[in-house]
């Protein structure tokens, strides 16, 4: 007969706890926030300058750090927070992945900003480039769309710490059961291999009240220090 199909439910929840774990969430907040800085390097917005006495135009290049300074702010945190979640337990661990929620959260809001109304940016940018903040216009490039998986992988991270963090285990040192049951039949083993104690005086003067012999007591102790046998147990 064909046995039991498999379950799988059970392959479908041991891979949902897999990435649940404090690892695999520390390497994906690492991983994002890296990306998070690489991404604002680009640039996010391309400012169109009046134009200038020969009748041409140009656009001002802005990159994400320049046009959100927030974004590689919260990127460094969102790094910052990843590597606190590795090494903190129970509060501390609670308030990094809240720290990668609210970055996150922000991170979104402002490349939402930009990408709402770019010409604040650009305004800034030509400022610094020509003295003068007059822009013809902005437009946006593909880099903010890009910044927003990462941004979201940040937020992501946070959440998830938050609600599978209570699972995490701690680094408090234990035993195994197996090594706790070594460790009791060892000291089994070495109580049972002590020498036995030598007759106290009120034992030998019970022993006499009895009529029994203690130097016989004495000789016939045997080797291995189990108790020896009385005279009247002998005799029987």
């Amino acid at each position: 007969m064909p046995g039991p199909a498999p379950d799988a439910s059970a392959g479908r929840s041991s891979g949902g706890a897999r990435w649940r774990r404090r690892p695999v969430v520390v390497l994906v907040g690492l991983a994002a926030g890296a990306l998070v800085l690489i991404v604002s390097t680009q640039p996010w917005v391309l400012a169109a300058l009046p134009v200038g006495p020969g009748g041409s135009a140009s656009e001002v290049p802005v990159s994400g750090r320049e046009a959100v300074a927030a974004v590689p702010a919260l990127g460094v945190v969102a790094v910052a927070g990843a590597l606190a979640l590795s090494v903190l337990r129970a509060v501390g661990r609670v308030a990094a992945a809240v720290l990668l929620v609210v970055a996150g959260a922000a991170a979104v809001a402002a490349v939402v900003a930009l990408l709402l109304d770019p010409v604040p940016a650009a305004q800034a940018a030509a400022r610094a480039a020509t003295g003068v903040g007059d822009v013809e216009g902005a437009r946006t490039t593909a880099w903010p769309l890009v910044a927003l998986v990462p941004v979201l992988g940040v937020l992501a991270t946070g959440a998830i710490a938050l609600v599978a963090g209570r699972s995490w285990g701690t680094s408090e040192r234990f035993e195994a059961p197996g090594a706790a049951a070594g460790a009791r039949g060892s000291s089994a083993r070495r109580v049972a291999a002590a020498p036995p104690s030598p007759p106290t005086s009120a034992g030998l003067w019970d022993g006499l009240s009895r009529g029994e012999d203690p130097t016989a007591a004495i000789e016939d102790r045997p080797a291995d220090g189990s108790s020896a046998a009385s005279p009247r147990e002998r005799a029987e």
